[in-house]
């Protein structure tokens, strides 16, 4: 049993790096957008940051799953990066072909949200109350 306790603490320490590197990714990010406000050549590096960084998302639902029950709630928050990361090239891409004007605005509003989503998951939101095998930190 103690192995599997082991796991446990282990997914909640790489779900927590993780989500942390995520969050100062996006926020890289975000420099990186408001730069290509003033000087378009920032959109290249925009461009190849996100390629960068966006393979820290898929693991987020493992390591939840694998921080053990009640699973709920982190397995579900943990998954919307992905749902979000698929939503930011949707409306970019809209908005670009000139099917939907104002996805470049609701672009930055779900960087935005999923800038929250990231710093909740780095700070250990939802937290369950009783974790299985004992606290993790």
């Amino acid at each position: 049993m103690s192995g599997l306790r082991n796991l446990r603490a282990w997914a909640w320490v790489l779900l927590k790096l993780l989500s942390g590197l995520l969050t100062i990714s996006l926020l890289i990010q975000f420099f990186i957008a408001g730069m290509s406000v003033t000087s378009p050549d920032w959109w290249a590096y925009h461009k190849v940051w996100v390629g960068t960084f966006q393979w820290l998302v898929p693991p987020l639902p493992v390591f939840a799953w694998l921080c053990g029950k009640p699973r709920g709630r982190r397995v579900v928050v943990a998954s919307l990066p992905i749902l979000q990361i698929a939503l930011q090239y949707l409306l970019v891409h809209r908005a670009l072909d000139g099917r939907l004007p104002i996805g470049v605005g609701l672009h930055a509003v779900n960087a935005a949200l999923l800038l929250l989503v990231a710093l909740a998951l780095t700070l250990g939101w939802p937290e369950d109350k009783k974790p299985s095998g004992g606290r993790h930190w």
